[in-house]
């Protein structure tokens, strides 16, 4: 069952704790992916890139990932449901890929927004609060 946080009092989190729960995220999955990668490395590869998509999608999905946890944020939808599910949890992914591939701007579009939204987290409904 979701909880919700009502809209009019939903605190954003700063660029700084995410920055930092995002390089947890990512020495974890580095060094997950070179552990696979002692496989060979075309199936480290495809195998790497599957727990990365699983990785996020269910964390996401849950609310949290485990450097989201390391830094006391969340996943919230902008009406304040919390968890905010598996397909939102993807669609948050695949907008984090998008953020990234135009040279990061979606990314740093979170320093200016006033929501601190990156693109992925307008793409998903998102955003992303004190735990």
């Amino acid at each position: 069952m979701a909880d919700v946080i009502e809209e009019g009092i939903i605190e954003k989190a700063g660029v700084g704790r995410r920055f930092v729960s995002y390089l947890i995220d990512a020495i974890i999955l580095v060094i997950v992916g070179a552990v696979l990668g002692l496989t060979g490395e075309i199936v480290g590869s495809v195998m790497s890139t599957a727990i990365s998509v699983a990785y996020f999608t269910y964390l996401f999905g849950r609310g949290q990932t485990l450097g989201m946890m390391a830094m006391k944020i969340k996943l919230t939808r902008t009406d304040g449901t919390y968890p905010i599910g598996y397909t939102r949890g993807l669609l948050r992914y695949v907008g984090t890929i998008i953020s990234a591939l135009v040279i990061g701007i979606g990314y740093l579009w979170i320093v200016i927004d006033k929501d601190n939204q990156g693109w992925h987290d307008k793409i998903a409904d998102t955003y992303v609060v004190p735990a």
